[in-house]
């Protein structure tokens, strides 16, 4: 049973790193792809004085990006907040299961120095031996489930604040492309003003 259990954590332990692995990947490619498609946005439009003239399509386009990133970070988060999960359960009932030996323990102090378990005698001083090295054993495997929920909760922190950060910037950008939208309108809707005003002087003349 003790090397199922330890199988059982190494096994988690790898897929675990797998998924930061991955997670990590991707995260760095979601960024540099809106990276890549707000350059080409900005080399690809025209300027206007000072102001970067974008297309409402290519804007909904790249906030359509920005929404299918933030998504596919929402479920990578909750996907690290299983796996914490699932350590959690898994550190609680390596818990329970030192607390039972710890019992059996002290039930076997009390009982003559011959001990039969699963109908083989042992000495009190060998039984003893075996039951705090499995207790070792569950105590170390208890630590490194303990060290991955630690690692995992940093690992949870860093993507939430990366998504706050991404969110915070998608917020800047659309107020400031809003902005910009609104002084052209200004700008233009001055320009055609004064283009009137200037055909009404000169038709009087």
């Amino acid at each position: 049973m003790t090397s199922n259990t330890t199988y059982m954590n190494l096994t988690t332990k790898l897929t675990f790193c797998l998924i930061i692995m991955v997670f990590g990947t991707l995260t760095l490619s979601a960024q540099e792809s809106l990276q890549g498609q707000f350059e080409a946005m900005m080399n690809e439009n025209s300027t206007y004085e000072r102001y970067k003239v974008v297309p409402i399509t290519d804007m909904n386009a790249y906030w359509a990006q920005i929404a299918d990133t933030l998504q596919g970070k929402n479920a990578q988060i909750s996907a690290l907040q299983n796996e914490v999960g699932e350590l959690r359960t898994q550190i609680d009932t390596l818990e329970q299961r030192v607390s039972s030996l710890q019992a059996d323990l002290a039930a076997s102090e009390q009982v003559n120095d011959q001990i039969h378990f699963i109908g083989i005698p042992f000495s009190k001083a060998a039984y003893h031996v075996m039951v705090w090295v499995i207790i070792l054993i569950l105590a170390v495997v208890a630590v490194i489930a303990y060290l991955m929920y630690i690692r995992s909760n940093k690992v949870t922190t860093r993507v939430k604040k990366d998504y706050d950060k991404l969110r915070h910037e998608y917020d800047a950008h659309r107020d400031k492309a809003r902005e910009t939208q609104v002084r052209l309108k200004r700008e233009l809707q001055t320009a055609v003003n004064t283009i009137d005003e200037m055909k009404r002087g000169g038709g009087r003349r």
